[in-house]
């Protein structure tokens, strides 16, 4: 009977160590969940940031082509280099 008792006492401890283990190696794996969830935020964070830089540098080159396009036309054009004329004495 003494050696039931220890055979017991003995399993018991092991499954105790056993559910620490299982509880560290939750720990280890939440631990590694936050550090992704943070790094993905960070992520999603710059993303954001590139896409909004994005979207005001194609606004401004919208603005510079329509700019162009406006200098370009042909009536424009003409008032442009008569004054230029104009101011060259030409």
């Amino acid at each position: 009977m003494a050696t039931q008792r220890t055979g017991d006492v003995g399993g018991d401890q092991v499954s105790r160590s056993g559910d620490q283990v299982s509880r560290s190696a939750d720990v280890v794996w939440e631990q590694r969940l936050n550090a992704l969830r943070a790094r993905i935020e960070h992520l999603e964070g710059a993303l954001e940031g590139l896409q909004d830089a994005v979207y005001r540098h194609a606004l401004l080159e919208d603005e510079n082509i329509g700019e162009l396009r406006r200098r370009m036309e042909p009536e424009q054009m003409a008032r442009e280099l008569s004054r230029d004329a104009r101011r060259r004495g030409l």
